[in-house]
């Protein structure tokens, strides 16, 4: 808590690169890092999920019951739920559609204001267009309460005090009016779109072929509204780098839409997101030599890999170009995670996030805005961190 995403990385220069072992949450605790790491980490005979993640991180970023806690078939089946919803290509060419529409709407907005404040307008433009996408029906009122839990959601979870209450409220709120929504859609009540997120869940059938009940499915909407809502911190992130790195813009305002694509990727590998997942070793394990004994906390050190010389030449310079021409390998660059997302524990939403970058970030470069004095700074030890100001703007009229 005291050391932020530099914790990990620090600890494994003083190991000499070696796997960290220390103690958390009560439990004995070994650091993993690297592409063969991830491959060891992400093998499901190797780590389990059930009972890895700590309670507080349950009742605020994933839900109890969530697809993040199962293992084996439980797990697979779940799992297939969100491939069919986050991977395919026509739905995510429909959620950039909504995205497109909502921009163009928060410019209109935004026309007749001093100032705004791009991570809070991220979040009600992405809450919009997920809710529509999703087939979860908003208000006005609704949109805002909505936009500010999902946010909360990711906010507190890694943090104690006031952020995490909030995060506790934001999700027990939000789990019972979707827990409602859910009975209404099938009790007939309530009409969902063909093919939405709220009517493939609410019809979904676990690995005993029973449908989830309405907290969990409530639970598992979430974990598509939430994921996609915390793009918010990625936008403002890539606001971040234009400013800071203008040469960007230009090709990016332009639709290059592969360079559209890198630059999503490295702005996803420059700035720091997930420090690091975790599970319990299924089994006693033997890694790069060491014991690992079986019910031992397992950690991924995510933040660190995406930032090591070894993988990553000059790994603190902000470089788009490193991923012009080619995709990274499955293992290398890991902000969610790695491995094989339909048949592990890899988040499944990463197609959503890029989707949401490659269609917003270009329009953001496009954009005519000045940016005011404000404090940009990108505190690492607070996590999930943002530059302190939200990124404000003041709108400029067209050129």
């Amino acid at each position: 808590m005291a050391q932020g995403y530099a914790w990990l990385p620090d600890r494994r220069r003083r190991s000499g690169g070696k796997p960290v072992h220390c103690r958390l949450m009560g439990k004995n605790t070994v650091a993993l890092h690297g592409p063969e790491a991830v491959r060891f980490f992400y093998d499901e005979s190797h780590i389990e999920r059930h009972g890895a993640l700590p309670g507080p991180v349950l009742d605020t970023l994933f839900g109890r019951g969530a697809v993040h806690t199962l293992d084996d078939r439980q797990h697979r089946v779940r799992k297939a739920l969100f491939m069919s919803l986050l991977t395919d290509r026509g739905g995510l060419n429909s959620l950039a559609g909504h995205l497109r529409a909502e921009w163009d709407l928060a410019r209109q907005r935004w026309a007749g204001r001093d100032q705004v404040v791009l991570f809070d307008e991220s979040s009600l433009l992405l809450t919009r267009a997920v809710c529509a996408w999703s087939g979860v029906p908003l208000n006005d009122v609704g949109t805002e309460e909505m936009a500010h839990d999902l946010v909360a959601m990711v906010d507190g979870f890694a943090s104690p005090g006031p952020r995490h209450l909030r995060a506790r409220r934001a999700r027990s709120r939000q789990e019972e009016r979707l827990s409602r929504l859910v009975e209404a859609v099938r009790n007939g009540t309530e009409e969902a779109p063909a093919n939405s997120v709220l009517a493939t869940v609410a019809a979904h059938r676990d690995a005993e072929g029973q449908p989830l009940d309405p907290h969990t499915a409530a639970v598992e909407v979430l974990n598509v509204l939430r994921p996609t809502v915390a793009v918010t911190w990625f936008l403002t992130f890539a606001a971040h780098a234009l400013h800071r790195w203008p040469e960007h813009r230009n090709p990016l305002a332009a639709g290059d839409a592969a360079y559209a694509r890198a630059f999503a990727h490295e702005v996803r590998r420059f700035y720091p997101f997930a420090p690091f997942v975790g599970g319990l070793a299924a089994d006693d394990l033997l890694w790069d030599g060491q014991d690992i004994p079986a019910g031992s906390m397992v950690l991924l050190d995510l933040y660190g890999q995406n930032h090591d010389p070894d993988l990553w030449p000059k790994p603190y310079t902000f470089d788009p170009g490193r991923f012009v021409g080619r995709e990274p390998d499955r293992d290398e660059l890991v902000p969610q995670g790695g491995g094989d997302p339909a048949t592990n524990h890899r988040c499944p939403g990463e197609d959503v996030t890029l989707t949401v970058l490659e269609t917003l970030v270009p329009l953001l470069a496009a954009h005519h805005y000045d940016v005011p004095d404000q404090d940009l700074s990108i505190p690492l030890r607070r996590m999930p961190t943002a530059p302190r100001s939200g990124f404000v703007m003041t709108p400029l009229p067209p050129a």
